[in-house]
């Protein structure tokens, strides 16, 4: 065994997690799962077994980890904890020291048998290829060409990308025009990849309103381009943005509003994540609710914070 192995195995059995330490594969947020792979064993996490509540892997959206949740650990890590505390895949954070555009097809596909052999998979590439900025045009067309080839040796089709560089209210119309260009030829790109673009739904981006994005599907005309939906606090209703948003939601990223309490757990913010659901499901999403940060300082606290995390999502149906 490697000094590196030993090195994670040490550091998941000071945080109670084990299994994937001693070569096991991924488990359920407290309760036992059945291993991916044809043969291997069913085991629980730590704990006394399986918790109430948590529904079966098909009754509601896929849990998913963005891992720049943890973006201050080793990328490698990261994917073994996810599996761990049970999420059924990964979006890797695409910066620095996790999975940038920079690197190279050999380390891609390590990663993509890493995640494989963990019993998960990818549920997107979260990249940082933006719509309508200053770049020049042939430097943005490279990286968003780097951008949809390491999506698909992730073996996953959907690549999050940004729109715009301020609030949607504030574009003048060059800066409209100039992200409709980038739209087209991006999804242009993408679709000859059968990929999907998806937009982060943020502020200080067109996207900070639905109907400013909608409006930008609508002038780009592409149905590659998609939306990562995420609520935005009090700027817009989280509801009616899901229902606005959701003819064209592939992924949502879910972090709570606490109105003013700081981070809080998903399960104990303003916004009812299983109303979210509801809404997106009546337009056939079939995406991941991922956790994007975590509540904590230290590393005991946020992984607790983690498994609360995907417990409340995996309770979703």
């Amino acid at each position: 065994m490697g000094k590196d192995q030993m090195d994670r195995r040490d550091f998941l059995n000071r945080l109670g997690l084990t299994g994937l330490a001693l070569g096991l594969s991924a488990t359920g947020c407290g309760e036992g799962r059945e291993q991916a792979q044809a043969g291997s064993e069913t085991k629980a996490l730590t704990g006394s077994g399986p918790k109430e509540g948590l529904g079966p892997l098909d009754s509601g959206p896929k849990a998913g980890l963005c891992t720049i949740a943890f973006q201050d650990r080793p990328f490698y890590e990261v994917l073994e904890l996810a599996a761990e505390v049970g999420f059924h895949g990964v979006e890797p954070w695409g910066k620095p020291d996790h999975l940038p555009l920079t690197r190279t097809d050999d380390p891609v596909k390590a990663v993509r048998d890493r995640i494989a052999e963990l019993g998960i998979e990818t549920s997107q590439y979260g990249c940082y290829v933006r719509l309508g900025d200053r770049q020049d045009p042939t430097e943005k067309d490279r990286d968003m060409d780097r951008a949809i080839q390491i999506t698909k040796l992730l073996g996953t089709n959907i690549c999050r990308i940004w729109a715009g560089t301020k609030n949607s209210e504030l574009l003048s119309e060059e800066e409209w025009k100039l992200m409709v260009e980038d739209g087209k030829r991006f999804c242009a790109r993408a679709e000859d990849a059968s990929i999907l673009l998806a937009m982060e739904m943020h502020s200080n981006s067109v996207t900070n309103k639905a109907s400013a994005m909608i409006d930008l599907i609508g002038r780009v005309g592409n149905p590659a381009l998609k939306a990562n939906y995420q609520i935005l606090n009090s700027s817009e209703d989280p509801y009616e943005r899901a229902r606005v948003a959701g003819p064209h939601v592939v992924m949502a990223h879910a972090q709570n509003d606490s109105a003013g309490r700081g981070r809080v757990l998903i399960c104990e913010g303003t916004v009812d994540f299983q109303k979210i659901y509801d809404i997106l499901k009546e337009f056939g999403f079939k995406g991941y609710f991922e956790v994007e940060f975590v509540r904590g300082e230290t590393m005991q606290e946020r992984v607790a914070a983690l498994k609360a995390d995907c417990a409340c999502l995996r309770r979703i149906s």
